[in-house]
């Protein structure tokens, strides 16, 4: 817990004016996009207790100085837009909030690169790249409020990435703090970043905080890569480079399908074809919800594509034609041009079915192109009964980035609570047909060894631990942490046992009372004296569960849960 004095010291460290420790303040940065469960705030501590917005990359290698020496819990966040509680404190601490850091510091048209602040919103960026006939390759399709640093540490695929891949093949370069404090660029080769030797001080006034870094004259893609999709538990990124390219006329053309097994079969001869900018597609249960709301086109099918082409006038026109062509056999119709400039503009919107739940339970999840069709009959008659919206995109490997959005309502605590369990299972069958983990966060910890893969995630794990040895920044998010049972969980354990205790030795006098007359009968409950003496032993082991309780991986949890969760919901839905 943060006492006064860390207040004031964190305050004095990043300034007054970009510090709260007020209630209201911790309440907003105590969430990300994801309605939890209330259960959660008993199997982990999910509450800021104070808010920081640096404003330079020495402030933040400050506050990571301090927070190490004093083991204050930070939490490193952009704008909060992903669902896996990458973002989330688990044990209390201090919240990082990289947003003022949204500077555009470099653009270099030689190389093709540009440098900007880790808290800069992708749609900023975006509309300063236009001004210059530029673009990125890639983004998020929660631009207009995603920063680039939070997509970088999280990772994953988006607008753009069916060509020219994720966000891993978009970033050239990051600076970033490690946990030590130290500043350092990554175009150093890992093993010098990861040394163990102390560097020298480059800030006389106060030798406690900063540090420097020799920049290495190499660019080491394992060093970049390392820091892309660790979400934060490495380091916390504050400058990124990344690789731009020339703005060139995007055609989209929306086209309609009558089911499934067509729809997948046209975007695979789509890309045959040629490679889009972007390939999504939206199920039939989604597109009924957008006309629930009225938000739906007047279409042919109730199976929508939305292909996006890149290129000249005449290249797009002459794709289109080859695309037309190629999906007639699978029934398809090509919309009009309208419909398709609408679908277009309405790619930063995939959360706008919320309005009818109105809360929604998402996940997301890798599916190889050819698995799609199986994927979602299996999900059809594994979620029976429940309304799931489910759009895709497809990246650069040929796999489809299945994003579901359960409709739900948080208010009824129990169903909700039951429900969580459905975020979890759509990842498992996922992986079931030859997929992978969308992003790791804090709920996919459990998948964290085969995301990375073993040798990858064998190196992360010591480099956090030769810098980071007792996980002060970003607990158990990509390396499994223990829960944090909250003192009411505790208290309800310790009553529990003390009752059970009490309950076990008068049952057993009721069946046995020969072995216990013979073997103990000391144990026994007939007077107020016993029976305090017997409840406070009940209490005792009550508090040794709860301490071992707090020793389990709250993966272990959540993967023996799931089941209870399934159950649940059938009982309360």
């Amino acid at each position: 817990m943060l006492r006064n004095e860390h207040l004031q010291k964190l305050a004095d460290i990043v300034g007054e004016d970009f510090f709260s420790s007020a209630e209201y303040m911790n309440q907003l940065y105590s969430h990300d996009i994801s309605a939890l469960p209330g259960i959660v705030n008993d199997l982990i501590n999910p509450h800021a207790e104070a808010v920081a917005q640096p404003t330079t990359s020495e402030i933040v290698s400050n506050l990571l100085k301090y927070c190490k020496e004093n083991n204050i819990q930070v939490i490193p966040r952009g704008h909060g837009t992903s669902g896996y509680g990458g973002a989330l404190p688990t044990k209390g601490g201090l919240v990082v909030d990289m947003t003022r850091m949204n500077e555009i510091y470099d653009i270099d048209k030689g190389s093709m690169t540009i440098q900007v602040g880790a808290g800069i919103i992708w749609g900023r960026l975006i509309e300063f790249l236009e001004d210059e006939g530029l673009s990125v390759a890639a983004y998020p399709s929660s631009a207009p409020s995603c920063t680039v640093g939070g997509w970088v540490a999280a990772g994953g695929c988006g607008i753009g990435s069916t060509k020219y891949g994720g966000i891993r093949e978009q970033v050239v370069e990051m600076e970033v703090v490690l946990p030590d404090g130290e500043i350092i660029s990554t175009i150093k080769p890992i093993d010098e970043v990861f040394k163990d030797d102390k560097p020298e001080p480059f800030f006389k006034g106060d030798k406690k905080f900063y540090w420097e870094s020799e920049v290495g004259s190499e660019n080491n893609e394992e060093s970049t890569s390392m820091f892309i999709d660790s979400n934060g538990t490495l380091g916390i990124i504050t400058k990124v480079v990344l690789s731009i390219i020339p703005i060139r006329k995007i055609k989209p053309m929306t086209i309609s399908f009558p089911n499934k097994e067509q729809t997948m079969g046209a975007m695979q001869a789509i890309l045959r074809i040629t490679r889009p900018f972007y390939l999504h597609f939206i199920t039939d249960e989604f597109f009924g919800m957008l006309k629930e709301l009225d938000k739906a086109p007047d279409v042919a099918g109730e199976w929508l594509v939305l292909c996006a082409l890149e290129g000249t006038e005449e290249e797009n026109n002459e794709f289109a034609e080859k695309i037309t062509k190629a999906i007639a056999m699978y029934h398809g119709t090509v919309e009009s041009e309208e419909i398709g400039h609408h679908e277009w503009d309405e790619r930063f919107y995939p959360m706008r079915v919320k309005r009818l739940g109105p809360s929604v339970a998402p996940s997301e999840v890798y599916v190889p192109l050819e698995r799609m069709v199986d994927f979602i009959d299996h999900c059809n008659k594994h979620f029976k009964g429940e309304r799931m919206a489910m759009e895709g995109a497809v990246n650069h490997r040929n796999e489809v980035a299945v994003l579901t959005w359960f409709l739900d309502d948080e208010r009824r605590r129990i169903p909700f609570m039951f429900g969580w369990y459905r975020s979890l299972d759509v990842i498992n069958i996922g992986i079931k047909k030859g997929g992978r983990a969308y992003s790791i966060g804090m709920w996919n910890v459990a998948h964290s060894r085969q995301f990375y893969g073993k040798e990858d995630y064998t190196k992360m794990a010591k480099l956090k631990k030769r810098t980071d040895s007792k996980s002060y920044l970003n607990s158990h998010k990509v390396f499994p942490g223990p829960l944090y049972l909250s003192t009411r969980i505790g208290l309800l354990i310790m009553l529990a046992a003390a009752i059970a205790v009490l309950i076990a030795i008068m049952v057993a006098w009721w069946i046995v009372p020969s072995i216990l007359t013979a073997y103990v009968p000391w144990v026994v409950v007939n007077d107020p004296a016993t029976f305090l003496l017997w409840a406070i032993v009940g209490v005792g082991v009550g508090f040794a569960v709860q301490e071992f309780a707090n020793l389990i991986p709250i993966s272990v949890v959540l993967s023996m849960g799931t089941p209870f969760l399934r159950l649940g919901r059938k009982i309360f839905h």
